[in-house]
């Protein structure tokens, strides 16, 4: 689908994922709009869909990028053009570059120093410490130092401090996560990340027991004063364990369920402040079972991957002012564009819905503990969403798409089980 020339503006977004598609689909519900994708190259989940033209730079190196957005932006037409980016990295590199891109972009993320702040782990965990909030025991190595810290607490998680760097990173076994049960393997973890071309930080943190269901996520949205104006709590039903999707929800259940959730909302709420945000940002937390408390993991600079469960949860609450879409143009391109207003104060969404990228066979065989219960309800209601399945969507070969990912997570679940 090319952008229609009367189209009176147009979102551009790097990246090829699902949550690329979801904004994508979300800009396509608001506005009928049709979204510009800029993946390295193209793939089944954005083809053939209304709501997509793909435009891929086929390089991902920052200068290649900018250039393909500059030409870009001259093909588009004088008219606003809305940049996001879907990963860590597309953040920084258009944050990075916004003297050159702004001219003909509309950016709305913070200024690269307060992105860095937030998405840089030391960082994060600096700030979390200094407002009491709730995180596990961390140290910090620094690539090619040699330098491990001692007295850590095995078994841990090694994970970069930036993720942005660590896309380049290149090693034998290399994951998003690492466990590490011993110091003769983290040394031998440290030794092929020394060679691997990263040079930021490697977090080495206690790791919380517990399976995906004790996973936390909570997305804010703030507006340009810093105010934070509505959030939506979601609770991890299980994650996709495969190496390179490691650590991604594919199914989460929505809601408020109790008072261990309104605190981590009040401290992610905190946190956002203190930043100096503006726009959106994701918090990834666990419920630790030695005391019941929620532990803060990170904060993603942007929409996650699955953010369509905030959308999701809007809707059934029937908020369609909270569409991230609509939010995106209100706050940037103004009333000319999207006239309604968002209520006073910080709204939470409270309604349950189950976001879910699995079929409903392969889910309700990973339902475990008191999410599962939750989640086997909303299935049992049919009150769940899958953010590929959108009936705006007409092309066969779309559907084939979506019908062929969905089965294809039965192969992926049966060689790589969650973990319980």
């Amino acid at each position: 689908m090319r952008v229609p020339d009367s189209q009176p503006f147009v979102p551009v977004i790097l990246g090829g994922d699902i949550g690329t598609y979801s904004l994508a689909r979300e800009f396509h519900e608001a506005y009928g709009a049709v979204s510009v994708a800029v993946p390295a190259g193209s793939n089944g989940v954005l083809e053939h869909s209304v709501a997509v033209d793909v435009r891929p730079a086929g390089s991902m190196e920052e200068n290649d990028v900018v250039a393909h957005l500059q030409c870009l932006a001259a093909e588009l037409g004088d008219r606003p053009l809305l940049l996001f980016g879907s990963l860590d990295l597309h953040v920084t590199l258009i944050a990075g570059h916004r003297d050159e891109l702004e001219p003909a972009y509309t950016i709305p993320y913070p200024d690269l120093a307060t992105i860095e702040s937030a998405a840089l782990k030391e960082n994060f965990y600096a700030l979390c410490a200094e407002l009491g909030i709730p995180h596990p025991r961390t140290a910090m190595y620094r690539a090619g130092s040699g330098e491990i810290p001692a007295d850590l607490p095995f078994p841990l998680i090694a994970k970069p401090s930036d993720s942005s760097g660590w896309v380049a990173a290149k090693f034998a076994g290399k994951q998003k996560v690492h466990t590490v049960n011993n110091a003769a393997e983290l040394t031998d973890l440290l030794g092929r990340i020394d060679n691997s071309g990263y040079t930021g930080n490697i977090v080495l943190q206690e790791l919380i027991e517990g399976g995906d269901s004790n996973m936390r996520l909570a997305t804010f949205y703030v507006d340009r004063t810093g105010a934070a104006r509505y959030a939506a709590y979601g609770e991890v039903v299980v994650e996709e364990h495969a190496p390179i999707v490691l650590g991604n929800s594919a199914a989460i259940v929505t809601g408020v369920p109790d008072a261990a959730a309104e605190t981590f909302i009040e401290q992610g709420r905190a946190l956002i402040q203190r930043l100096g945000w503006h726009g959106f940002a994701m918090f990834d937390a666990k419920l630790d079972p030695r005391d019941g408390v929620v532990k803060f993991f990170e904060l993603n600079p942007r929409l996650g991957r699955n953010h369509y469960y905030l959308t999701a949860a809007a809707v059934t609450q029937g908020w369609d002012w909270a569409n991230p879409a609509r939010a995106y143009v209100r706050e940037w391109l103004g009333a000319r564009f999207e006239a309604t207003s968002l209520p006073a104060g910080l709204s939470v969404s409270r309604s349950e819905v189950l976001y879910s990228v699995l079929p409903s066979a392969l889910l309700r065989q990973h339902l475990v503990g008191e999410v599962g219960q939750r989640a086997a309800a909303l299935l049992k209601a049919r009150a769940s969403v899958n953010p590929l399945a959108y009936r705006g969507e007409r092309h066969p070969r779309r559907w084939f798409y979506v019908v062929a990912a969905l089965a294809n997570q039965f192969r992926k679940f049966r060689q790589y089980p969650p973990r319980r």
